[in-house]
């Protein structure tokens, strides 16, 4: 039994060992990737920042949320992507070509208009 005990320990300490170097180069890939940071202003009352804006990165899964500050960031693959903001009442904004460089930051602040209510109402009598 001690002998099965012993082996079952070599064989799991071994497993994980070999796993660990396996965790190590995935964080290591992420001095492959770039970042785009930004904030997300109001263009109408002072540039106040924007919070809960919804930013994403079309044709990818890659969405997040601004924080209290307006802020956000995403941590991406080198290339040219789309972003899209959005908040409720004001129009959505894309930005086409959009580079990310490996091991650099891009950093965007986005101004949104809110949208324009329709003010003509014709009543029937």
């Amino acid at each position: 039994m001690r002998l099965l005990v012993t082996a079952l320990f070599i064989f799991t300490n071994t497993f994980l060992f070999s796993q660990s170097f396996e965790v190590s180069s995935f964080f290591t890939d992420t001095e492959k990737n770039g970042k785009i940071e930004g904030i997300v202003l109001d263009n109408e009352i002072e540039n106040e920042p924007l919070a809960f804006a919804t930013i994403s990165v079309k044709n990818t899964d890659f969405e997040t949320n601004s924080d209290l500050d307006g802020s956000f960031s995403f941590n991406l693959k080198p290339g040219k992507y789309i972003l899209e903001v959005q908040f409720l009442g004001y129009a959505t904004i894309e930005l086409h070509d959009v580079e990310v460089v490996a091991g650099n930051t891009l950093s965007i602040n986005q101004k949104l208009s809110a949208l324009k209510l329709n003010t003509d109402i014709s009543l029937a009598n």
